[in-house]
């Protein structure tokens, strides 16, 4: 019992580690000159939720969910579950972009004033 708790709390840990690691990843593509390299991250996670909504209806029985429906409930529940990750990570990106942009509108009024 005790090897399936301590293989838990390494598995969280590695888990979180990996989820610091790609918002550290985001934050570093967001502050390209380039906008393109921040949207890449979200444009995969949007298509991987995509594909699990797609997944759900190759999979339907609708036998097995009652009727059509709730095979549409069921994949939209899982396209807005997995697109958590998505709202995230555009999120860093447009408050990076936002800081890019206001600091280049600053440094366009300094010239100005000179």
């Amino acid at each position: 019992m005790i090897g399936a708790t301590r293989f838990a709390v390494v598995f969280f840990v590695f888990l979180i580690a990996i989820c610091i690691g790609f918002i550290i990843l985001q934050i570093r593509l967001s502050k390209m000159d380039s906008k393109w390299p921040g949207l890449v991250l979200p444009a995969i996670t949007l298509l991987l939720s995509l594909v699990a909504a797609i997944t759900v209806f190759a999979r339907a029985d609708i036998g097995a969910y009652g009727n059509m429906w709730n095979v549409v409930l069921s994949a939209f529940i899982a396209f807005l579950s997995n697109n958590v990750s998505t709202i995230v990570l555009a999120g860093i990106y447009l408050y990076q972009r936002d800081k890019i942009n206001r600091r280049a509108e600053l440094a366009r009024m300094n010239v100005q004033d000179l």
